[in-house]
């Protein structure tokens, strides 16, 4: 099973209540994680030691006391990205009561995702109070009730794998242009995943990271995930990791003596930029100093000095000047990593742009290395 790119980022609908009922500052008192709430107050009911991946997940801020103003605050995170935020001001709810004695004030927030949400220990709200932390709450997925248990039987580093995924040449010694193999066996139950995440000289290259998702249970299925930076290895020691369900199972190490002569990231050298009319089957066509409102797709070329690793580059195509339109972006772009010599960008509009006056900015890592600028008349 060849792994490919599966996002784990996951669109929700969050929902938010509050019912006060009582007294002091508003500190909090307890956090929970239920199946829903009582409608009476809002307090929990039936908690939760874990959600299903297509479950609703419910969590219970209990408040000491009746804070008289004050925003509470979740975001529900999935390892370190952001699944969901919600706010709830807690003066909504106990604005007019004058007096209560021994009562407290419950916040529910729950999250429902339009996908199921990945298995694992990978969970957490982070909850604050007016902007001061409350406290971070882990929860956990846990598998499907048909799902057999998971567990990786064996992984290898290989140059190379065969059609039943199984690695061929296996080393911990790679040449700079070596495409590097980790090929792998495991029983793998309904909705678990595997990713792998590579790191070059002791930096995550997000570019590797791939992952899957199982759709059945399978024993004993074979896999394998293989990466090659843009540009090829650079000397030195590498490693990747293997997650099962978001916990590491398994971590190899690998030397590159001799790198690759493009590895590395290295900074452009700009020897000319151009700018071209479509020629009517979405490439460059005509070159032009300027477009017209009748051009619906512009391109942008630049040309290097020299052939070099194209990484950390971004076009970011921006109006300066038009009656009745204030300086804005109008779109960005990011270039795939590789090996080159020149690099193109094309806007597409609706139905051209107005007059006025545009730039298109050459960015990498952040950083304008060159700038066209052009007249729509």
């Amino acid at each position: 099973m060849k792994a490919s790119p599966a996002p784990l980022l996951l669109s929700f609908i969050l929902t938010t209540s509050l019912l006060s009922i009582q007294a002091a500052e508003g500190d909090l008192k307890k956090a929970v994680y239920c199946h829903g709430f009582k409608e009476e107050d809002q307090s929990p009911k039936d908690v939760a030691e874990f959600f299903k991946p297509d479950e609703t997940v419910y969590l219970s801020i209990e408040l000491k006391g009746r804070p008289k103003s004050g925003v509470v605050a979740a975001k529900f995170m999935f390892r370190e990205d952001l699944m969901a935020e919600a706010k709830v001001d807690v003066a909504t709810a106990n604005k007019g009561v004058i007096f209560s004695f021994g009562e407290d004030t419950f916040v529910s927030f729950d999250m429902k995702t339009k996908q199921p949400m990945p298995v694992g220990a990978c969970y957490r709200a982070d909850v604050t109070l007016d902007g001061k932390p409350l406290g971070q709450f882990p929860f956990r997925v846990a598998p499907p009730k048909e799902a057999i248990p998971s567990k990786l039987l064996k992984a290898a580093l290989a140059k190379g794998a065969d059609e039943d995924h199984k690695p061929v040449n296996e080393s911990h010694e790679f040449d700079g242009l070596d495409k590097v193999f980790l090929a792998g066996v495991g029983s793998l139950g309904l909705a678990s995943w595997l990713e792998a995440t590579w790191t070059v000289n002791g930096k995550v290259d997000e570019e590797g990271t791939r992952s899957f998702t199982m759709e059945e249970n399978k024993e004993n299925v074979p896999f394998h995930f293989a990466f090659i930076p843009a540009g090829g290895w650079p000397a030195g020691t590498h490693e990747v990791s293997l997650q099962l369900d978001g916990q590491e199972v398994a971590h190899e190490k690998f030397t590159v003596k001799v790198g690759a002569p493009m590895a590395g990231a290295t900074k452009l050298s700009i020897d000319s930029s151009q700018l071209f009319r479509d020629d009517g089957k979405s490439e460059p066509g005509k070159e032009v100093k300027s477009f017209t409102t009748d051009d619906i797709k512009l391109h942008a070329r630049w040309k290097l000095k020299e052939v070099a690793l194209v990484k950390g580059v971004q076009l970011v195509w921006r109006l300066l000047e038009s009656a009745g339109e204030k300086e804005q972006v109008l779109a960005t772009a990011d270039v795939e990593a590789g090996v080159n010599d020149e690099i193109d960008s094309s806007l597409t509009t609706k139905n051209g742009l107005p007059r006025g006056k545009y730039r298109v900015d050459l960015v990498q890592d952040g950083k304008v290395l060159d700038t066209k600028v052009f007249e729509v008349k």
